[in-house]
């Protein structure tokens, strides 16, 4: 594929068309099964993190990979970032970074956002508005974003690792949270 400054390697959680929430432990290096969801929902796309990285949600960056295929939790994908949704997930900042899988012909045109099926994301929207319904949590969609902005935001995650990584979950959230 073609190389540019956008290419990031996503670690997956979750593989596409999925209903277990699998999330990675920074502390114990490895990735756990934090829930089922409670819905009739399932990941739309593959799901996963960058790692190095540290979101306002405390957790690593999270960043959605388009492909034909489900990707094995674990493995490491060659991700070309075309966009970002910005959510607030139960009350924190909680961005999702969009991709293609980088190392898959079908997908090499694909350069930003509105060169996906619109449908694509129209099912990430719906999913992410919905997956947490019957948990009684508030999720909201704000908007999605171009690629420049995400790699913007790539670029503030890295930061935010490199200051507040060593901290727990919480005392990063309680820190953070003091700030804003």
């Amino acid at each position: 594929m073609k190389s540019n400054n956008n290419i990031l390697n996503v670690t997956v959680e979750i593989p596409k068309n999925s209903s277990v929430k699998y999330e990675y432990n920074r502390f114990l290096n490895k990735i756990v099964v934090d829930r089922v969801l409670y819905g009739s929902n399932f990941y739309p796309q593959n799901y996963g993190f960058i790692p190095q990285t540290l979101d306002y949600d405390g957790d690593e960056l999270d960043c959605l990979v388009i492909s034909n295929q489900p990707l094995f939790p674990g493995c490491i994908v060659p991700t070309k970032i075309i966009g970002a949704m910005e959510m607030i997930d139960d009350g924190d900042k909680d961005t999702k970074l969009i991709g293609v899988i980088n190392c898959d012909p079908r997908f090499e045109n694909i350069n930003s956002l509105d060169d996906l099926a619109r449908n694509y994301l129209l099912e990430i929207k719906d999913f992410f508005q919905n997956y947490k319904n019957l948990q009684n949590k508030k999720v909201i969609i704000n908007d999605f974003k171009d690629e420049k902005w995400a790699m913007n935001e790539y670029k503030k995650c890295l930061d935010l690792k490199k200051k507040y990584g060593n901290l727990s979950k919480d005392s990063f959230l309680e820190k953070v949270q003091k700030k804003v």
